[in-house]
Order: C-alpha cells, then sequence, then structure tokens
C-alpha cells in the first residue's frame, strides 16, 4: 500500500506541473500512469462522423466531406464513420523506481529487527505483498479509463477545425479533439505482480542491513552474489535519488511562476531513469532514435475510390488525403522523420562520449566496492578456485551489467501509435516513439564492466595491501580479512 501511495504521489505531482489535469480528470490519469508504471498498455479509440447534413449544400468541400457523401451524414447513424484506433507504451520508471524502493524499505527495514527470522514469516509477507499487488493492481487499471481532450498542436495535425486538412476532407472539418482511453487490466496486474516477486527476489539477493532466513541468507547465490548486486542497485539508487532531487529542486523554482521549470519538473518525476538509461547506453553503442512515421494506407478497391477524392496525388495516403492528418509530408519514405539522440551534442560533447565517460567511472567505482564487499577466501578456498579473485569479481559484474543494460533498454524504450480505419480497412495513421538497440549495448556493456570492475578491484586491493602495511604485523587490514561465518545478517 505505502509503494501504490508513493507511486501515485509521484504521479500526480509530475501530471499537476506538466499541466495534464486540463486534458482529462486526475482521478483518472494517475492510475494510468501507475498502470504505465507497471507496464502495462494503454489503449486509444474514437469514432469520427462527418457533420450531419452539410454536405447537401454546397458540396463535399464546404459539407460533410467525402464520408457524408457516400452517406455518413444527416445523423441517421447508418451511415460511414471513421475508426481511430491507437495504444501508448511507455514506463515512467521514476514511478516504477520509487514504488520498487518503498517496497523493498517496507518489506525487508522490519525484517532487521529480528534475530533469526523464521522463513514462515519472510513467506507469509512475500504472500501478502503479491496478494494485495494482485488486488490493487486490477482496479487501478481499471480506474485508468476515460475520455482525454488532446493538446492543441495535436489536434491541429490531425484535422481539427479545418475542412482543408487530410481528416476534414473526410468529416467535413470535424477532426480529432477527444480519444477514449482503457488499460488493459488483466496485462498490468500480471505484471504488476511479475515486478513486485522481482522486487523482493532482487532484494534477497542484494539486501545488505536487514536479517534474512537462514536457507536464504547462506544460500550460495546470495554468498556469491551479494556483494556486486548490492553494489550496483545502490549505484542506480544513488542516480535516481540525484535526478528526484533535481525534480524537486525545479518544482521549488516552479514554484515562483516558471513554466520551463514546471514542465523540466515534471518530466524528470516521470522520466529521469528513463534519460539516464538513454545517456548510459548512448556510450555503449545504442542508437537511439526519436522517429515519427506515417502508416501507408492498404490499396485497393473501396479504398482506391476513396483515394482518388482525396484530391491528392497519393490519394487517401497522399499529401492531400488522409496522409495529411499526420502532419507528414508526401513521398516515397511516407514522411518518416527520425532523430538520432546519440550524436546530440551537450555542453560541446557528443551524447555518447558523456556516457561512456560516467559509466566507465561509475564501474570502476562499482569494482573496488564489490572487492571491499568481497571477503578474502581461505587458503583452501584459493587452492580449488578455478578463477582468481579479482577475475571472479569482474565475471560476475560483467554478466549483472550486461542484463541491467538489457533490460533497461527494453523498458525505456516509447511507442504512440495511432491508425484510421473505414470499413475494416487501415486507411493509415501515424508512429512515434523513442526505439534503441539493446543488444550490443549489452555486450559491450557486460565487456567494459568486466574491465571496469577488475581494475576497480586490483584498485582495493592494492589500497587495502597499503593500509595492511601502516597497520603492521599481527593486525588485519581491509579487504585482507579472512571469509566471516555467514549468519542471517549482513
Amino acid at each position: 500500500m505505502a509503494a501504490i501511495a508513493a507511486m501515485a504521489v509521484a504521479g500526480y505531482l509530475a501530471l499537476r506541473a506538466l499541466g495534464a489535469d486540463g486534458s482529462a480528470p486526475l482521478t483518472q490519469l494517475v492510475p494510468a500512469v501507475i498502470s504505465l508504471a507497471f507496464g502495462g498498455k494503454i489503449g486509444l479509440a474514437a469514432d469520427l462522423a462527418p457533420k450531419a447534413g452539410a454536405g447537401a449544400g454546397a458540396g463535399a468541400s464546404a459539407g460533410g466531406g467525402m464520408l457524408d457523401m457516400l452517406g455518413g451524414g444527416g445523423g441517421g447513424g447508418g451511415g460511414l464513420s471513421l475508426g481511430v484506433a491507437g495504444q501508448v507504451g511507455a514506463m515512467p520508471l521514476m514511478v516504477t523506481f520509487l514504488g520498487a524502493a518503498v517496497l523493498g524499505w517496507c518489506f525487508f527495514r522490519p525484517l532487521r529487527r529480528r534475530m533469526r527470522p523464521a522463513p514462515a514469516l519472510l513467506i507469509a509477507r512475500t504472500g501478502g505483498a503479491l496478494g494485495v499487488t494482485a488486488v490493487i493492481a486490477p482496479v487501478l487499471a481499471y480506474l485508468a479509463r476515460g475520455t482525454l481532450t488532446l493538446p492543441e498542436s495535436v489536434a491541429e495535425k490531425l484535422g481539427k477545425g479545418g475542412s482543408g486538412g487530410g481528416l476534414g476532407k473526410l468529416t467535413g472539418g470535424g477532426g480529432i479533439s477527444s480519444v477514449d482511453f482503457t488499460t488493459d487490466i488483466a496485462l498490468t496486474g500480471f505484471l504488476a505482480v511479475l515486478e513486485v516477486a522481482l522486487v523482493i527476489g532482487l532484494g534477497c539477493l542484494a539486501a545488505r542491513r536487514t536479517s534474512l532466513p537462514g536457507p536464504v541468507a547462506l544460500s550460495r547465490a546470495r554468498l556469491k552474489w551479494n556483494p556486486v548486486a548490492s553494489t550496483l542497485t545502490g549505484i542506480f539508487t544513488a542516480l535516481c535519488t540525484v535526478a528526484l532531487f533535481l525534480a524537486l529542486l525545479a518544482g521549488a523554482a516552479a514554484a515562483t511562476g516558471r513554466d520551463q521549470a514546471a514542465k523540466a519538473a515534471g518530466a524528470l518525476l516521470l522520466a529521469a531513469p528513463n534519460l539516464i538509461s538513454t545517456v548510459l547506453t548512448s556510450g555503449l553503442g545504442a542508437s537511439w532514435q526519436a522517429g515519427l512515421e506515417r502508416r501507408q494506407p492498404e490499396g485497393g478497391g473501396m479504398m482506391g475510390g476513396l483515394g482518388g477524392m482525396g484530391g491528392g496525388a497519393g490519394g487517401m495516403g497522399g499529401a492531400g488525403g488522409l496522409g495529411g492528418a499526420t502532419g507528414s509530408g508526401s513521398g516515397a519514405d511516407g514522411g518518416a522523420k527520425q532523430i538520432d539522440l546519440s550524436g546530440k551534442a551537450v555542453a560541446g560533447l557528443p551524447l555518447w562520449l558523456i556516457g561512456l565517460t560516467l559509466l566507465a567511472c561509475l564501474l570502476v567505482y562499482a569494482g573496488y566496492r564489490t572487492g571491499a564487499r568481497t571477503p578474502a577466501r581461505t587458503a583452501r578456498e584459493e587452492s580449488n578456485a578455478v578463477l582468481g579473485r579479482h577475475l571472479e569479481i569482474a565475471l560476475r559484474a560483467g554478466v549483472a551489467v550486461g542484463l541491467c543494460v538489457l533490460a533497461l533498454g527494453l523498458v525505456s524504450q516509447v511507442s504512440v501509435g495511432i491508425g484510421f480505419s473505414l470499413m475494416g480497412n487501415e486507411m493509415g495513421g501515424m508512429d512515434a516513439g523513442l526505439d534503441g538497440s539493446v543488444r550490443l549495448p549489452a555486450l559491450t556493456g557486460s565487456v567494459l564492466a568486466g574491465l571496469a570492475c577488475y581494475a576497480g578491484s586490483r584498485l582495493h586491493a592494492v589500497r587495502a595491501g597499503r593500509q595492511g602495511a601502516r597497520t603492521g604485523p599481527g593486525r588485519v587490514g581491509g579487504g585482507l580479512r579472512p571469509r566471516p561465518q555467514p549468519d542471517t545478517g549482513s
């Protein structure tokens, strides 16, 4: 409940800062944002009918448009209408992060007061968290429905308020001023439960300042992966916390009447980790493309006849037809527009260079901290080990970072699509979004993490050796202590 409340507060503040309360009630938009944070999809739908009785006078150009000529006017309800359907897929990762952080804190922090919690207690707490999520998430998804008033800039691109645009030729001037939105309840509920299970599982692996049941605390996976998992989790948490602090500063500046600061605060409260992921993975070779592309209509038959009535070289999909509704130009490329964000310069430096430098520094530090948290091997363990201590740390760090880069690359992508259909046939539409490669960055991230963490672990060993030499014989320096006997706390 506390995690859901934190997500709701963050979503509410972000939407208010962005001025979204004028598009739809926040009681509908906040559950929609939470559903997106769980990984759900939002469906868009609208039904456009031509202006009633307008086509009987001066013709289609001054009246109800081409649909009215084909029997869609008069308000009889039996004519043609243009169907609009779309989908929005985007995860506001700051909302997701806040929910995960609060869940982890509330779940593991109380266990710290127990010397040796029983496995039944951990199972009961896990079942309670999953059960509450399985009930609340579908309820929120059900509440995430209503009518969204489109911004003027978007509505104008879709032909609002004029008979000369793409949709205006069809409907006699009636464009898309609003759309209905709904959320996939089953998908949202399933993903929410899955994410809660992942957070709890990762917490059992990475948590340090808590007490866990013996079978979990002494498990082979936790003993081997806890140092690298706790280090990487802490670094990502620190980055998101800094971004949250910047959002609060921008919000404080917005209180003085600065509109740009309010928009920045709202954007950071929703998508700061998305921005961090874009910058860091750009340094690993990810090519992030922000684009807008017009869908090509399905040709033939009745659609070809309507295309001729569009008055353009491309019919309904051309410059004068439905393609104009998307604001795209005509041409063989379908009016596609792509912007390479990875090559953009910030303060005179390319984005990929900034990301690579920052990521390399963070990974060296991660190797240093992992080396500090990894107990020294005993003589028997050292003789039986296949890999050296530093190489083993580098290998685990490479695997962990590769998986993290792959996951962040997938959840940071954004897709928005909207299509127009008539009589069950696709008439065109528009696709926009942010897309980036994930396979190459995952591979390069794994290699870079292995090299950087190896260097960081070596650096810690050198520093610990010097400290041990200064302490004199008979005393143990940092990083050279023997492996302690594992217990239920860490």
